[in-house]
This record gives C-alpha cells, sequence and structure tokens, in this order.
C-alpha cells in the first residue's frame, strides 16, 4: 500500500504536527487542523499522501501512531462474520453473569443464613479472577492463541456453573465465582482486542456492549421469578451452563485457525532502546495511558456491577417494594445500558469520543442523584434506567481510547490488562458496599456510586484527544472542501 513515493488512498488519511518534511500541505489548512493530538482531515479520492499514512510508530508521549492498511471489517474476511456473532452471544452470557448474583442476593442469604458481609465475598472472589488474567492475558494468547484463550475462558465459566448449580458449600460456592471471574477476565482481552481492530468500531463496541446489557436485563427477570416461586435460586444456573456450553461450541468453530503462530504473526514483540525484544505487559504497563485507562475501568466497572447488584435489596430495605417486583427496577437499569449502548454508539464517534464520555458521565452524576434523593418507587426506577443510558456507552468509549493510544501490537495486553483489572471493580466495590450495607444499611450504596463516577470524570480529564472524526475534524473537513471548491471556480 506504500512505497517512497506515496500512496493512493480512497478514506480520510490521518496528518500529525510535525510530520516529515517532505509533506506538502497547505499552510492555511495546517493553521486549522494543528492540534497535538491525530486529527482527520477530508482529502479528496485518489490524493497522493507520503508514507505517513502507513507508518507505524508512536508518539513521544507514547500514544500510537498506527498503519490504516490491511483494516479488517465485520465481514471480511468471510470468517469475521461468525467470529462477531460468537461474540455477541458471548457478552449475552457475561451479562447474564453479572446480573445475577445481584438479583438473587437475597436468597443467598437466606438459603446459606449468613450477613451482607459474608454473601458479599462471592462478589469479592471474581476480583481474584480478574487480576491473575489481567498479569497473564498476554501469555496466555502467547502460548495458546486466541482460540486456546477464548475456549479455555468459556470451559472455565461452564466448569463454576456446574458447581453452582447445586448450591454447593459456602467456600465451594466463592471458588467457583473465581473461577468465572478468571474466565471473563480472559474473555474481555480476546474479545475486545478483536473488536477493537475493526472499522466502525464506535458501532460494533456498542453492538456487543448493548448485548452484554440485554444479558444483564434478562438475567434478573429469569431468576427473581424463578426463586420467588420457589425453585431454590442455585437451579437458575443450570440455565448459564446451557447457554455457556452452546456458546462455547460456536466460539470453537468460529475462531478456529486461531493459534498461537498466528497471535505471534501477526503481533510481533516490540523493542527497547537496546534494540532487545521485551515482554509485551512490560511494554504496555510502562504507558501511563495503559494505567489510567485502567483505574478508570476499575471505577466504571465498579460502579456499573455494584448499582446492578443492589438495586433490589435498595429497593426493598430503603423503598419497601415488593422483592418479587423490584427485579424489573434491576432489568431497568440493564435494559437503559443497552439503549445507551446500542443507539449512542452512533452518535459518540459523529460528534467525538472525548466529548462525549464528559457529557455522559455528568449525566450519569445527575440522574444518579434522582435516583437517591427522589423517595418514591416509580422516580427511583425512572432515574436509575437512565443512569444506565448515559452509563452504558462510557465502557466502549474507554475501549476505543485504548486502541487509538496503544500501538497494534499492545492492544491485545493493554485492553487484557485494562479490561481485566477493571474487572476487579466489579468484585470489590460490591463487596465494599455490601460490608457498608451490613453496618449502615443499603442508602449508603448512593453515595458509594457517586465518588466513584467523580473519580472517573477526573480521570479522563488527563487523556489526551484521541478523536478521528469529531466535531472539529469534520469542520476542518468542511473548510478543506471549501477551499478547493473556491480554488477550482477561481481556476476556471
Amino acid at each position: 500500500m506504500a512505497n517512497q513515493q506515496g500512496t493512493i488512498v480512497n478514506d480520510p488519511i490521518m496528518l500529525y504536527e510535525g510530520g516529515s518534511d517532505t509533506e506538502e500541505v497547505d499552510a492555511d489548512m495546517t493553521e486549522l487542523a494543528s492540534v497535538k493530538s491525530p486529527a482527520v482531515i477530508d482529502v479528496l479520492p485518489g490524493t497522493v499522501t507520503g508514507p505517513l499514512s502507513v507508518v507505524d510508530t508512536e508518539f513521544s508521549d507514547g500514544r500510537a501512531d498506527d498503519g490504516v492498511e490491511h483494516v479488517q471489517t465485520w465481514n471480511n474476511p468471510p470468517a469475521n462474520k461468525w467470529r462477531l456473532l460468537a461474540i455477541l452471544f458471548g457478552f449475552i452470557l457475561m451479562g447474564m453473569n453479572d446480573a445475577t448474583p445481584g438479583a438473587l442476593l437475597l436468597y443467598i442469604e437466606s438459603y446459606y443464613q449468613q450477613t451482607y458481609t459474608v454473601i458479599s465475598l462471592c462478589f469479592l472472589a471474581p476480583a481474584a479472577g480478574y487480576m491473575i488474567s489481567a498479569f497473564l492475558n498476554s501469555n496466555i494468547h502467547i502460548m495458546f492463541g486466541r482460540w486456546g484463550t477464548i475456549v479455555g475462558g468459556l470451559l472455565l465459566m461452564c466448569v463454576a456453573y456446574s458447581f453452582i448449580c447445586w448450591a454447593p458449600p459456602l467456600p465451594l460456592l466463592v471458588f467457583s465465582y473465581g473461577l468465572v471471574g478468571l474466565g471473563i477476565g480472559t474473555l474481555d482481552a480476546a474479545w475486545n482486542a478483536f473488536a477493537a481492530d475493526l472499522q466502525n468500531v464506535n458501532e460494533i463496541m456498542g453492538l456487543m456492549h448493548g448485548l452484554y446489557g440485554v444479558g444483564a436485563t434478562i438475567s434478573p427477570l429469569i431468576s427473581t421469578a424463578m426463586a420467588s416461586s420457589g425453585i431454590r435460586w442455585s437451579y437458575y444456573y443450570f440455565i448459564m451452563l446451557g447457554v455457556g456450553i452452546s456458546i462455547v461450541c460456536l466460539n470453537a468453530y468460529a475462531f478456529w485457525g486461531e493459534t498461537a503462530a498466528k497471535y505471534l504473526k501477526d503481533h510481533p514483540p516490540g523493542v527497547n532502546e537496546d534494540g532487545e525484544s521485551q515482554g509485551r505487559l512490560s511494554e504496555a504497563l510502562k504507558n501511563r495511558y495503559t494505567i489510567l485507562l485502567a483505574f478508570f475501568l476499575f471505577f466504571y466497572m465498579g460502579a456499573e456491577v455494584a448499582l446492578g447488584s443492589w438495586i433490589v435489596t435498595f429497593m426493598v430495605t430503603v423503598r419497601h417494594g415488593e422483592p418479587a417486583k423490584m427485579g424489573a427496577v434491576a432489568s431497568g437499569y440493564w435494559a437503559g445500558l443497552t439503549v445507551g449502548r446500542m443507539v449512542l454508539g452512533f452518535v459518540t464517534g459523529r460528534i467525538g469520543e472525548n466529548t462525549m464520555a464528559t457529557v455522559y458521565l455528568i449525566l450519569s452524576i445527575a440522574f444518579e442523584l434522582v435516583f437517591w434523593l427522589a423517595p418514591s418507587i416509580v422516580a427511583s426506577a425512572v432515574g436509575i434506567s437512565l443512569v444506565g443510558v448515559f452509563f452504558g456507552p462510557v465502557f466502549p468509549t474507554a475501549m476505543i481510547a485504548l486502541t487509538r493510544l496503544l500501538p497494534k501490537r499492545l492492544h491485545v495486553t493493554g485492553i487484557g490488562f485494562a479490561a481485566s483489572f477493571g474487572g476487579g471493580g466489579s468484585a470489590i466495590f460490591p463487596f465494599i458496599t455490601g460490608a457498608m450495607a451490613q453496618a449502615k444499611g443499603a442508602w449508603v450504596l448512593q453515595p458509594l456510586v457517586v465518588a466513584l463516577i467523580g473519580a472517573m470524570v477526573v480521570i479522563w480529564m488527563t487523556i489526551p484527544t484521541f478523536e478521528e472524526t469529531g466535531l472539529r475534524d469534520r469542520i476542518v473537513g468542511a473548510f478543506s472542501r471549501r477551499k478547493r471548491h473556491l480554488s477550482g471556480s477561481d481556476s476556471d
């Protein structure tokens, strides 16, 4: 695609401030486009551009300047259709998994005759699995490839479900939830990294994580309906096991051939300043954006799952709702996440990821305050549903930020570490909520969630602009097209 004389391109290209001396860019256009981060500038089809359009380097501050050749789409190569389908069903399973313990919390507590704090170990145990996977994801991919990583992660979840469905002794129950965390941690790395390198990443990520919300929406409805009708709570996990086995088979077929050798070919290791090969994890952890976004996701997933896990308990003990009906409030929250990710994913990329993520976080805080302070069940239900709508798109936007700020060779490692580390938040903060609720009551959920979202806003303010197709870039493109039009009219 590239040579010393240049490349013919048919898509918008990325030009960076401080580029090659051989590039000839109109001075007025350069002034309009000058920014510290990547900006997209529209060019006419067939325009000749220099080698910068395919170079694979990094900015001096650690941001990526990856090439754009061989960008895959959802249907090219054709096998990607099956892979994306398998991932979409996998995210439904992950949503069902994360929403189930919170919906069944009161029934689990009654069955084991334990306090909030003890039962909350079921939330804390997955944190160990997430953290282990955060540090092992790179090596797992190198040893087993994408196929082995995905199939192995799903099998771990199925093994855990086969234990939980029999309501085992509490220590084995906690261990089983730990296995689930390890499995989801590996799947987060593999699936998100695969999708992040496809075209139309905002839409694809929105669909993926939206279907996570679908799973999380239906799970509380089914599980609480079964438990409230007298069926033992653990029998719901037979459904989880059946769904998990079918998704193992689908992913095993879809990713067949994604071996360790292919992974190493597609993701060669980087080198240090001395020209020596260096470990991907150590390289990713030296990039400050990996760490910043890992903590961003840590707080995000902590707030997301703490809300989903404790909504029913809050509505029953604080708002005095009926347990059988309050599962619908939890489903409303997860449904909001689904709608927000699927619908707003098409808006985010067109206006700009940096800007819209800030807007989403501020609106999330506003409606969380409605959920917290409104005294009625109906107002609380509406408030938490709107929290879901605006909070949902933040996670896929953070994933996109990682792909734009890290070089491609670190996508699996960086995304895997951040997602798995973030998954620890989904285990730790529900546990903290349980421990605090034991002493003070379930109302403590609300100030904790507001504090977590506030911390996310602070971190997001430190992330540089990474938008490729934001509103500012469209204005620049409009100016450039107008100038070309006027120049053509003058020449006539």
